[in-house]
Formats: C-alpha cells, structure tokens, sequence
C-alpha cells in the first residue's frame, strides 16, 4: 500500500482528536493489568498521534483500528469488548464521515480558540519575516496584539503573567519585544508604522503596567523615537524627559535621547546638546550601565571632532574598566564624519545592538542595517 497523505493543513484539530476520548475511557475503565493496558494504549496513541495534525491517510487509520480491534478482542473478553468495540465502531462511523467530506472537498475548516489563532498570527510575522516581508509581518502582528488585548484580564499585569494565562507555542513575553523593534524598522519606509509603534507602546505599557524597567525603558524610549521619527520634536522631548526623571539611574534612557540628536535624526546634528544628556547621566553617582555611557560619549566626541574631550572620557572609560577587570579601551582615534549607521560602527554579531535595546546585534538590527532600503 502507498500511503497518500491528505491535501488537508497540518495543524492540531481538537474536535478530531477528542472524538478519540470514549474509546481511551473505555479502556480506561477496563481494569486490565499493566502490561495489556500499555499493549492497547500503544495502538490507541499511534492512532491519535496519526490523525492529531493532519496531513494523514485513511488506509493507515483503518491499519491501525484493526490492529486496535485484534488487540482488544486478544486481551478483553465478555460484556466489556462489546463496549469497547462499539465505541470504536462509533468512531469509524465519524471517520468515514468525515473523509467522504474531504474527498467531495466539503470538510468544514477547522475550529480554532483564540489562544491557537493568536499562536498562527505569531508564527505567520515569523514566516513573513524571514521572507523579507517586514511590513506584512507588523500587520499580522498588529492583528496578534489586537487579540492579546482582548484574551489579556486585569489581573494579568505583565506579559509573563499572560504566558502563565495562555501557554503557546511562542511566549508572548518575547514576541512582544520583537514587535516594537520591527516596526520602528517598517516605519523606515512607511511613516505610518512610526505611529502603530507609538500607539503599541503606549497601550503595552497600559496593558502591562507591572512590566519591569527593561520593558518600561525600552517602550517608552520606542515613544520617544517614533514621535521624533513623525516630527513631534516637542512631544517626544517631554517623553525622554520623562524617562530619565522616573528613572534617573539607567543610563539607556540618558543614550535614547542623546542619540536623537547625533546618532539616530538627520542633519544638522546637535553634538552639544547631545554630550549635555550625557553628561547629565554621568551626573548620577548610581547610575547603571556607566560605561555605555562613557563609551557612547567617547564615539560622540571623536565624530565630533573633539580629540581633548574624547582622550578625557576614554581615560574615564579605561579606568572604570580596570577596575572591573575588563579590556583596557585602545587608545582614541578622530573619528570621520559618520552616517546614521556607518559600517566601522556596527557591533559584533554576539555584541549588543547600537541602538540600545539590550538585544544582541544579531536579534536586532543586524538584518535592517544589512538591508536598509
């Protein structure tokens, strides 16, 4: 016999597979001893695995349901084999149903809960992504997080806590995260994914309002460049003050706006206004992440053209990490004028991303700067 698989989606089909409980409640109401009971579950969960994702052929099932049938009728006897054998022949009635229907190609679709559909629209950006579909990816992502919103109740104040609520394939926790970092990267050709990125980040913040400061630094920095992205300068400077006020000792929120001005925005770059911020971050005597700063400043002085001022703060740097008991920094070369992401910038694959999001280069913009347009 060949097996020819069905034409039919490979995906989990609960009804199916639940039409397969009487029959595992009879056998489980059979008393048997040990050894026959695994006999018979044996064949009863090769059958369910067959038939769980699809994809599967009618010769086989009926292969394995004879061999189910033997097996009962060698190690049951009496009043219970009847019952056994009609619950089986009660599934074989549906079976058969069901493949005339696929056959005549009037199979119903599959039923899917929220928790599956939400699952398929995380897979599907995925998919869409390593297809260089960037935008067709946030829009099934932006349809995910309209769902998440709606399965999300009030007592699940973060987005682990959500995960515990609603075990999937993808854990919502970390997709989220990838979600605002690729559109701000859609928004590179189409504006208007500059303003699904501030309209997400707000309500993630208002969905979540325990998340931890990570996720509050990361979102509300992605506020702040989406509204510099669209031309609210104003708005998005009183977001960046906001940060840094309600978190004065994270050095990331100090970088975020500080990049606005050299870093991230076109021409003309304010490189004073800019070495001010972070220089306010210095300031702060518990402030976390030093030496990002120091190094961000350092890299901002040698573009600048400011040789004095850069050996000054590499010193600062090569001290901190001496005493850490990291590489000493190389001495500080002037750097030439630089574009937004020029290649002598670009981290290692395993180092973390320019941008500041605490992700690996490789998990963030490694692709976007590889293919800008």
């Amino acid at each position: 016999m060949t097996w020819r698989p069905s034409p039919e989606p490979g995906r989990y089909d609960r009804q199916r597979v639940a039409h397969l409980q009487p029959i595992k409640d009879v056998v489980s109401r059979l008393g048997l001893p040990p050894l026959r009971h695994r006999k018979i579950t044996g064949i009863l969960n090769a059958l369910e695995m067959q038939i769980e994702d699809g994809g599967d052929s009618p010769d086989v099932n009926a292969f394995l349901l004879d061999a189910l049938r033997a097996a009962l009728r060698h190690q049951v006897a009496g009043g219970h084999l009847a019952v056994a054998l009609q619950a089986l022949d009660a599934w074989e009635r549906t079976e058969r149903t069901r493949w005339e229907q696929v056959r005549a190609g009037t199979l119903p679709p599959i039923e899917l809960t929220p928790d599956e559909r939400l699952d398929d629209l995380m897979q599907e950006g995925y998919q869409l992504l390593a297809a260089r579909q960037r935008t067709a990816a946030c829009d099934r992502w932006l349809e995910a997080w309209d769902l998440v919103k709606q399965l999300a109740r009030p007592e699940m104040r973060t987005a682990r806590a959500f995960d515990q609520a609603h075990p999937l394939f993808q854990s919502v926790f970390n997709w989220c995260q990838d979600l605002e970092l690729e559109l701000g990267n859609a928004g590179v050709k189409d504006p208007v994914y500059h303003e699904h990125r501030l309209r997400y980040a707000r309500e993630f913040l208002a969905q979540f309002p325990d998340s931890d400061t990570s996720f509050w630094l990361n979102f509300t920095r992605a506020q702040g460049e989406a509204l510099w992205r669209l031309g609210q300068r104003a708005e998005a400077e009183a977001v960046y003050a906001a940060l840094v006020e309600r978190f004065p000792t994270e050095a990331w929120g100090y970088i975020g706006w500080a990049d606005e001005y050299w870093l991230l925005g076109d021409s003309p770059k304010a490189y004073d206004t800019a070495a001010a911020i972070l220089q306010r971050a210095l300031a702060q005597p518990d402030l976390r992440d030093r030496r990002d700063v120091l190094e961000r400043l350092a890299e901002l002085y040698g573009e600048w053209g400011k040789p004095q001022e850069q050996a000054a703060v590499t010193a600062q740097l090569a001290r901190a990490q001496d005493q850490t008991g990291a590489a000493p920094l190389a001495p500080p070369v002037p750097a030439a004028p630089a574009q937004v992401i020029p290649p002598s910038r670009k981290p290692g694959r395993n180092a973390p991303c320019w941008c500041g999001s605490g992700k690996k280069y490789k998990l963030c913009h490694l692709d976007a700067d590889r293919h800008p347009t």
